[in-house]
């Protein structure tokens, strides 16, 4: 749903971590093991919500928070985070993420 009509600010962080998880997934399924991340590069993270909504930094907190639990001082990142009038399917929250492996 859209930040400030169908989901509070609250609601939108949890989903940043939600997705942060689903992404944990698909690099485990792809690499085998998550001890083979060297780092968190750079985060894209996109809120769908009202024009007049400011806080999408707060909201992707939840992802970057998640990150850092899991990959300590390796899961900080460079981060931007944008508000989007939609996303698809009405998602509250689109995520892209660049991720530097171990040797």
């Amino acid at each position: 749903g859209k930040v400030g009509v169908d989901i509070t600010p609250e609601q939108a962080k949890e989903a940043a971590r939600i997705t942060g998880i689903s992404l944990l997934s698909t690099i485990k399924a792809e690499i085998g093991d998550l001890n083979k991340v060297k780092r968190i590069v750079k985060v894209l993270g996109m809120v769908n919500a009202v024009p007049t909504f400011d806080q999408q930094p707060k909201v992707i907190n939840g992802f970057s928070d998640l990150m850092v639990e899991v990959f300590g001082e390796n899961g900080k990142h460079a981060r931007s985070a944008v508000g989007v009038a939609s996303l698809p399917s009405n998602i509250p929250v689109e995520i892209e993420m660049i991720v530097e492996l171990k040797e």
